[in-house]
């Protein structure tokens, strides 16, 4: 990530080289074609409304970072299976080792195995509606937001969509204070898909945030305008999409 002192021509040069070779950004090309394996994937991608309860919250979050971090793809994703149910039903078991195992989730966002990928994603989303208190901070870390952008920036459709629907989760779950200045911070990504990424983000952020009730969305607007501005002018100037 650059700063905000860079020219729009540079970021043209930049950008003309990453929309020509999109490897420049890691993690926006991925294999095609259906999975080497005859597994039925869709047992992993179950709705939030139909994630069950379990009887041992807390026996299922001790040993949930081993199970996570598995080099089994299928094990791998029943385990991110289990993480959504214990966001939903037992938040308070997860957030306590969720330090632990996020960065193993991100790590599973960035795999080359499309439906670890897009289960990984899935299970994001669940996280930021459920314990948002908790991903509100890890979004100023960097690397969650950045594998979210790249994932959305992907040629492979299915697994884009998701990545921006987890993107949606976030900004209409954690406050627009919050996500903005993260998303301004990649305004000048040197990839165009990336950009314009971005740029959807942030007017969906500026929306809600003037269109909200609650005391403060507002102001966060106001207060990043000149920001704002620079980037709106950034953004229509590129000479790329």
């Amino acid at each position: 990530m650059g700063s905000f002192e860079a020219t729009s021509n540079d970021l043209a040069r930049e950008g003309s080289k990453s929309c020509r070779n999109p490897s420049i950004h890691p993690g926006t090309m991925m294999p095609s074609g259906t999975e080497p394996e005859e597994v039925d994937v869709a047992i992993f991608y179950v709705q939030t409304s139909d994630l069950q309860a379990f009887v041992a919250p807390k026996e299922v979050s001790c040993s949930l970072s081993k199970a996570l971090d598995t080099e089994n793809w299928t094990a791998a994703c029943s385990a991110l299976l289990d993480t959504r149910r214990l966001a939903l039903h037992h938040p308070d078991d997860l957030i306590k080792i969720l330090d632990e195992v996020l960065p193993i989730i991100i790590k599973h966002m960035n795999s080359l195995r499309s439906s670890l990928c897009k289960t990984a994603l899935i299970c994001a989303a669940d996280l930021f509606k459920f314990c948002s208190n908790f991903m509100a901070v890890k979004i100023k870390e960097g690397a969650l937001v950045e594998t979210l952008l790249s994932k959305a920036a992907l040629e492979k459709k299915f697994v884009m969509d998701e990545a921006k629907r987890t993107l949606a989760a976030m900004i209409h779950t954690i406050s627009t204070a919050q996500t903005l200045p993260v998303m301004l911070l990649h305004v000048q990504s040197a990839n165009c898909k990336v950009r314009a990424t971005v740029a959807v983000c942030v007017a969906d952020i500026v929306d809600r945030a003037l269109t909200e009730s609650q005391e403060g969305s507002e102001c966060c607007v106001h207060s990043s305008m000149s920001e704002l501005l620079h980037a709106a002018a950034l953004l229509v100037s590129h000479a790329l999409p």
